[in-house]
């Protein structure tokens, strides 16, 4: 796989030339999926820390996580964050690193779980959850903010630590594309909780709807022997899941130093295009506003996704 940075700058005029980057910037406060501004900045952190450790798949192997909660009908990633913010004003006391620490799998159900939408690996989750608690009690007594402040708030601080580096001893967020810990850090970015002083090293948090973009509209360009990767004939060793996804990273950075904006304002977008827009199955290309720099729309052929299921990286 190559970045095919003619493809890059044509994604990013389009962009510039709409100003769709801008018009995509969310605030991440608004009470129904996320906490509400005013909320103690700790609080917060540890929503988020807690939430994003367990925000991977949620619809694969047959499990619909769907539902319509209070009239409001969310599916995948929304649900988990709908049902995580109801959770958190019921019990607050949940997102605790003590409480945490001894989830079980039953609480966890209890709280991600309604109607028909079902949790595919609750098992999993509430380890990583018990984890991700009992370590932040034992390196950083239990706050968030010290994993921030041990950092110097920089992302990577050799040899001390920076935020990213210090989140991988944290199994959840171990990922070495770190699509967890970027997607931590767009949430605490834009709460105003962490200002990373090295902005020059944000990246995206690379996960299957960027990768199908990325691929659809050419921004990298496949081998030959890689294509069946992508029409699913056979599952991405976690080698080649790495180098997919990483190689992907660095074409959104340049696709994000062609806008000047940060790649985790760049995500904003590109995560609700791929959910909503470019989808797997039957995507609206007729409302797609990179269509006419999309090389699948152009060939009517469209790619997926290379197949790598059995993960919590992403």
């Amino acid at each position: 796989m190559l970045i095919d940075y003619d493809s890059c700058r044509r994604f990013a005029q389009v962009l510039k030339s709409a100003d769709i980057v801008s018009a995509c910037v969310e605030d991440f406060a608004d009470g129904v999926f996320y906490p509400s501004r005013g909320e103690d900045p700790e609080s917060v952190a540890r929503f988020f820390f807690f939430t994003v450790a367990i925000d991977h798949r949620t619809r694969i192997r047959g499990f619909k996580y769907e539902a319509v909660v209070n009239g409001r009908k969310a599916f995948g990633a929304s649900l988990l964050y709908l049902l995580s913010m109801r959770k958190f004003r019921e019990d607050p006391d949940l997102f605790s690193p003590e409480r945490m620490s001894k989830i079980s799998v039953k609480e966890l159900k209890e709280w991600l779980e309604i109607g028909e939408a079902r949790i595919w690996d609750p098992e999993i989750r509430a380890f990583l959850l018990r984890d991700a608690g009992y370590k932040l009690l034992k390196l950083y007594e239990g706050c968030v903010l010290n994993v921030i402040k041990a950092s110097e708030y920089k992302l990577y601080n050799p040899p001390k630590g920076g935020f990213v580096e210090r989140l991988k001893v944290f199994r959840a967020y171990e990922d070495p594309v770190e699509k967890k810990p970027f997607l931590l850090v767009k949430f605490l970015e834009r709460r105003g909780i962490f200002e990373p002083r090295d902005c020059e090293n944000l990246q995206v948090p690379v996960d299957n709807h960027l990768v199908r973009i990325a691929v659809r509209t050419g921004v990298v360009k496949l081998h030959p022997e890689e294509e069946e990767l992508f029409k699913w004939k056979r599952e991405a060793t976690m080698e080649e899941d790495v180098i997919v996804r990483l190689t992907i990273r660095r074409a959104y950075k340049c696709i994000s130093d062609a806008l000047n904006a940060k790649p985790t304002l760049l995500d904003d977008f590109l995560w609700n295009h791929g959910r909503t827009v470019c989808t797997p199955e039957n995507p609206k290309c007729g409302k797609c506003i990179l269509r006419n720099a999309c090389k699948s729309f152009l060939s009517k052929r469209y790619l997926l996704e290379h197949k790598f299921l059995n993960t919590w990286y992403y």
